[in-house]
């Protein structure tokens, strides 16, 4: 057993969904060790892939798995093992289960009979990519995995986008977003919380540019996209400068300027001097 702090609340029975790290397996809170050693069973995504974690903190709880081919079928299972009292615990192969994982089926299905759930928090890739992304976090939306068919069901929607995407489709996605998110710049995410970690901002052309310059793209990639720049049809130096200062209450002076002239087609040159005179 973990020598964990005494201040830890009991665990009860009842489905408790756990958040498992990202990357970094420093990440997990001790709370959720503490439910995860206690925990009767383990339902996760693949045993293959949790076992690792679990062997680091010295956790032998049983697994079993629970995805979306199965999720509907186990539910009977869950429900009779919280009558019968136990602890069960739910996690994904990383981050926070349900988003874009199984999962809500289960948890609906178990507050509609009033058996108790409850949620550990931890590290999510959603969030951890909007707060590194540089780009406005007072509104943004989570879009799921990127199914480029149906991006312009999100190209009027004034907030941040977040999308999760794989490394060998990353280049296809930001090719089918250039002509769809025309005013907006792009930041992509890859390798949270590891070693590798990095960030690429800009213009989606310039990003494009950058990763297409690759031999290869690796890890595991959020793209997290700005709000769009609203600019009409005819432009004058008043509008340019109301874009200007509109971009700069939420950009760096060089982000702002890189996201006016790709926006506007303008030299960014011209557009950096015409910033610095309004600072």
């Amino acid at each position: 057993m973990l020598n964990l702090p005494d201040f830890l609340p009991l665990v009860k029975a009842g489905l408790h969904i756990i958040a498992t790290p990202i990357g970094n397996r420093g990440d997990i809170t001790l709370r959720a060790l503490d439910v995860l050693q206690k925990a009767d069973l383990i339902y996760c995504e693949d045993t293959r892939t949790s076992r690792p974690l679990l062997e680091t903190f010295s956790i032998k709880a049983p697994l079993k798995s629970l995805h979306e081919h199965n999720e509907t079928a186990l539910i009977p299972e869950i429900i009779n093992r919280i009558e019968a009292g136990e602890k069960l615990a739910l996690i994904s192969d990383a981050g926070m289960p349900l988003i874009s994982d199984p999962g809500y089926k289960l948890v609906k299905a178990l507050q509609d009979q009033n058996l108790p759930v409850t949620v550990i928090p931890g590290a999510s890739a959603v969030v951890t990519a909007a707060a590194l992304s540089g780009l406005p976090t007072d509104r943004f939306m989570f879009c799921g995995f990127v199914d480029t068919k149906k991006l312009t069901d999100f190209q009027g929607i004034d907030a941040s986008l977040i999308f999760y995407e794989s490394p060998h489709r990353l280049l296809k996605t930001l090719q089918a977003m250039v002509p769809v998110f025309t005013q907006r710049t792009i930041a992509v995410l890859r390798e949270l919380t590891k070693l590798h970690e990095e960030v690429v901002r800009g213009t989606i052309v310039e990003v494009l540019e950058a990763f297409s310059k690759r031999d290869k793209i690796l890890g595991e990639i959020v793209l997290v996209l700005s709000p769009p720049l609203k600019i009409g049809p005819t432009l004058s130096p008043q509008d340019i400068d109301i874009a200007l200062i509109d971009a700069m209450k939420s950009h760096s002076l060089k982000d702002a300027c890189t996201l006016v002239a790709g926006t506007l087609g303008l030299p960014r040159k011209d557009i950096y001097k015409r910033a610095l005179a309004l600072k």
